[in-house]
C-alpha cells in the first residue's frame, strides 16, 4: 500500500508535469524551469544530481565487474571462503546453531541478543540482524523446546573484524570477499592506498561508456539525449527474473525450521523493500525518469502538440521502474538471508540508507548447486550491464541540461563529452581507496536520503507556481487540444510539496544516526551541498544580472 501511495502521490504526477512542462518548452525539463527566474537554477540542481548519481552508478557497475573477473578466473568461488587482510585465503568457520529464539527484540533496527541453551553441541549468544517480534512469531522458546530433535543450521564465520559500528556485516564468507578483497576495506579507512583492481574496472566502464557515445556520434551525426537501444532494457529485466528465481529456488530449499522464522510478510522485509523502492522512486521523480530510460524523450512526440499515448506510456514505465527495484531488493534478500545472522553484533544497525549493502548478498544466490560459475557470471554480469546502462542515460541527461544552459557549447560537443566523463572518471577513483565504500556509501545516502527529495521538493513548488499561470495553461491546453492539464491542479495537488518535505525531513534525521563514520559524512556532504545551492545561487545570480541592466538604463 505505501509503495502504491507514494507512485501515486509523488512519482506520477512530477512525471507528467515533467512531460507538460519540457514539451510545452520545447527543450525539457531544465529549460522549462527557467520561465520562473527564480526557479532557474533547478536545471542546474538536475544536472549535477545526474552527474552524482552517474557516478555511483558507474562504481557499482565496476564493483560488479570485479565480482564477475574473479567468478571467471577462480576455480574456487571467491566469496566461498574467507581471507585475511593480507589476502592470504583460509576455510571459515563453521558454526552450528541447534536453538534460535529471540529475546527483547525491537523495530528500531536493534540486534536482539539470542539466549543461551545447554546443548550437546555449540553453546552460543549469537544475535540476529534486523528482525522484530513479528518475524519469529513461528519461532518461540516453548515451540524450540518441545521439538529436541530441530535440524541444526550451520553458519561459516571469518575471523576478521572491524572497529567501530561500520561495517555491520561482516563476518560471513559473502561480505568477507566483499570487503576485504573487492573494495579493499581497511580498518584504519584510509584514502590514500589505491585499490588497482576496482581502480582499472573503474577506468573501464567509464571508457565503455565513452565509446557508446562515440558511436551514437557516429551514427547519427549527435548525440540525441533520448535514444536509447531497445536491447539496452532486456538485459536488466532477464537479470533480475535470473535473480528472483534463484533466490526463490534458495528459499524453497531452505531448511523448515529456518524458513518459518524469516517469514516474507515480516514487516522489517516490507521496510526494507520500501526503502529500496525510495531509490527508484526519486530516481524516478527527479527528472531522470523513465521516459529517459526508455527513450520516451519529453521532446520525443514534440511535433506540434502531445501523443496522447505518452500518458499511458507514462503509467507503465512507471509500474515497471517501482516493479524493477522492487525485484531488485526482494531477490537480494531471499538469496542471503542466511547472512543476516551475525555474531557478537552490538549498537543499532541501520543499512537502509543506500543500496550498496545488498550487492554480496547476490553472491549467496551462485554459491550452491551446479553451474556456480556460470550463474555467478551471469548474475554480476547482468548486474554490471544494468548500473552501466543507468549511468550512461544519466550522463545524456546531465549533457542536455548542459546544452539548454549554453546552447553554444554543441559546437564543441564532443569536447564537453570528454572532460565530463574523465571528470567522473577522476571522482570515481576516490572510492577505488581503502576506504573509498564508506565515502560511497555516505554520497550515494545522503544523495537519496536529502538531495533528491530537496530536488524532488523544488520542482513541485516551482510547478505548481507556474501552472497557476492562466496564460501558460491556456496555451498548455491548446497544445494538448484538450482541457486535461487544469484538472491535474486541484487541491489534491497542493499538499504534494508538504508530503516531500516531511520526507525530506525524516531521511535528514535518519542520516544523523547512520553507522558509516561521521568524517565521511561530512565530506560527502560538501560536493552534494552544490545541488542545494544551485537554485538559491542561480537565483541571485538572476536577480543580480536583471538589476544591473536596470540601473544601466
Amino acid at each position: 500500500m505505501y509503495l502504491a501511495l507514494a507512485c501515486i502521490l509523488l512519482a506520477n504526477p512530477l512525471r507528467h508535469f515533467e512531460v507538460y512542462l519540457g514539451q510545452w518548452s520545447i527543450s525539457g525539463p531544465g529549460r522549462a524551469f527557467r520561465i520562473i527566474p527564480m526557479f532557474d537554477g533547478i536545471g542546474i540542481a538536475i544536472c549535477i544530481n545526474a552527474i552524482i548519481r552517474a557516478i555511483n552508478c558507474g562504481t557499482i557497475a565496476a564493483i560488479a565487474a570485479v565480482y564477475v573477473l574473479y567468478s571467471v578466473a577462480d576455480a574456487k568461488l571467491p566469496f566461498t571462503y574467507c581471507r585475511d587482510f593480507e589476502l592470504n585465503s583460509y576455510e571459515p568457520k563453521i558454526i552450528e546453531f541447534t536453538s534460535l529464539t529471540l529475546h527483547k527484540s525491537t523495530y528500531a533496527l536493534k540486534p536482539a541478543p539470542i539466549k543461551e541453551y545447554e546443548t550437546t553441541s555449540n553453546v552460543l549468544a549469537e544475535t540476529i540482524h534486523n528482525l522484530s517480534d513479528s518475524a519469529w512469531r513461528n519461532s518461540t522458546e516453548s515451540s524450540i523446546q518441545k521439538k529436541p530433535n530441530m535440524k541444526s543450521l550451520k553458519l561459516a564465520i571469518c575471523k576478521e573484524s572491524f572497529t567501530g559500528r561500520y561495517p555491520p556485516i561482516y563476518t560471513t564468507p559473502a561480505y568477507n570477499f566483499f570487503f576485504i578483497e573487492v573494495v579493499r576495506l581497511r580498518p584504519d579507512f584510509s584514502l590514500t592506498q589505491l585499490n588497482v583492481p576496482l581502480f582499472i574496472s573503474i577506468v573501464f566502464i567509464w571508457i565503455i561508456i565513452w565509446i557508446c557515445m562515440i558511436i551514437e556520434r557516429l551514427l547519427h551525426g549527435r548525440l540525441i539525449w533520448n535514444n536509447i537501444q531497445s536491447w539496452f532494457l532486456i538485459v536488466p529485466w532477464i537479470w533480475v527474473f535470473l535473480l528472483i528465481m534463484t533466490g526463490i529456488s534458495n528459499l524453497i530449499t531452505m531448511k523448515k525450521a529456518y524458513r518459518k522464522i524469516f517469514q516474507i510478510g515480516a514487516k522489517e522485509v516490507i521496510a526494507g523493500i520500501a526503502d529500496a523502492m525510495e531509490v527508484g522512486l526519486y530516481i524516478h521523480s527527479a527528472s531522470v525518469g523513465t521516459e529517459l530510460i526508455h527513450g520516451k524523450g519529453l521532446n520525443h512526440f514534440a511535433s506540434g502538440h502531445i501523443d496522447p499515448d505518452l500518458n499511458n506510456e507514462n503509467v507503465w514505465h512507471s509500474v515497471l521502474t517501482l516493479l524493477l527495484a522492487a525485484l531488485h531488493s526482494a531477490g537480494g534478500t531471499l538469496c542471503a538471508v542466511v547472512d543476516y545472522l551475525q555474531p557478537n553484533s552490538e549498537g543499532i544497525v541501520n543499512e537502509r540508507e543506500s543500496n550498496l549493502w545488498i550487492i554480496p548478498m547476490f553472491s549467496k544466490c551462485t554459491s550452491g548447486g551446479n553451474y556456480t560459475h556460470l550463474m555467478s557470471s551471469l548474475i554480476f554480469g547482468g548486474l554490471m550491464f544494468s548500473y552501466a546502462t543507468v549511468a550512461f542515460v544519466l550522463l545524456k541527461t546531465a549533457l542536455h541540461t548542459i546544452f539548454e544552459y549554453r546552447v553554444k557549447l554543441v559546437f564543441v560537443e564532443q569536447f564537453v563529452v570528454a572532460g565530463l566523463i574523465l571528470s567522473c572518471m577522476a571522482l570515481s577513483l576516490l572510492f577505488s581507496t581503502n576506504g573509498g565504500i564508506a565515502l560511497l556509501e555516505a554520497v550515494e545516502s545522503i544523495n537519496t536520503g536529502v538531495t533528491m527529495p530537496f530536488v524532488c521538493l523544488m520542482e513541485l513548488v516551482g510547478m505548481l507556481y507556474v501552472y497557476r499561470s492562466h496564460d501558460f495553461i491556456s496555451d498548455l491546453n491548446l497544445a494538448m487540444e484538450e482541457d486535461a492539464c487544469s484538472t491535474r491542479i486541484s487541491a489534491q495537488w497542493q499538499f504534494i510539496p508538504l508530503i516531500v518535505l516531511v520526507t525530506l525531513i525524516g531521511k535528514a534525521c535518519m542520516l544523523s544516526e547512520t553507522e558509516i563514520p561521521k568524517y565521511f559524512i561530512i565530506m560527502a556532504i560538501v560536493p552534494l551541498s552544490s545541488v542545494v545551492l544551485a537554485v538559491p545561487l542561480r537565483a541571485c545570480h538572476n536577480a543580480y544580472v536583471f538589476l544591473r541592466s536596470r540601473s544601466r538604463r
